[in-house]
């Protein structure tokens, strides 16, 4: 009989690219005197994880706390907390590693969602709009 590989999550295998990609564009530390608690790869890696999941950065961690196997691949000794997770790059260098990352995934974007629920596309309540001259009849969600 031939011997059975082992198949591995898919989130480690993301965990362990966005763990490369991070490396290869990224420091280890920002700063010389930076506590080194955690590296900039793995807290990245941690981030761009939690853009794929569509997590939050508090569930992020309570999701790093559940799974042993994606911290051991992105070496983590401890999960880090939320707000270290939210505080490590600018929005723009996130949004280009995570198009990296789906590029060397080979997840290809093919279209858009449709918002078919007829929630308001803002948070502002109905009057305050009617009332502050707003107009999002023309509103478009999807990009």
């Amino acid at each position: 009989m031939g011997r059975k590989v082992a198949r591995e999550s898919h989130y480690v295998t993301m965990a362990r690219l966005a763990h490369d990609l991070a490396s290869q564009q990224l420091p280890c530390y920002a700063h010389r005197n930076s506590p080194k608690r955690y590296t900039q790869p793995q807290l990245v890696a941690c981030v761009l994880l939690a853009f794929q999941l569509g997590l939050s950065y508090r569930d992020m961690e309570e999701w790093l706390l559940a799974s042993d196997k994606v911290c051991a691949v992105l070496g983590l000794g401890e999960v880090p907390d939320h707000t270290t997770l939210y505080r490590r790059l600018r929005q723009p260098d996130l949004v280009a590693m995570n198009a990296e990352l789906l590029a060397r995934a080979g997840v290809e974007e093919q279209g858009s969602a449709v918002d078919s629920t007829g929630l308001a596309p803002t948070q502002a309540r109905a009057y305050y709009r009617s009332r502050s001259g707003w107009d999002y009849l023309h509103y478009v969600k999807a990009l």
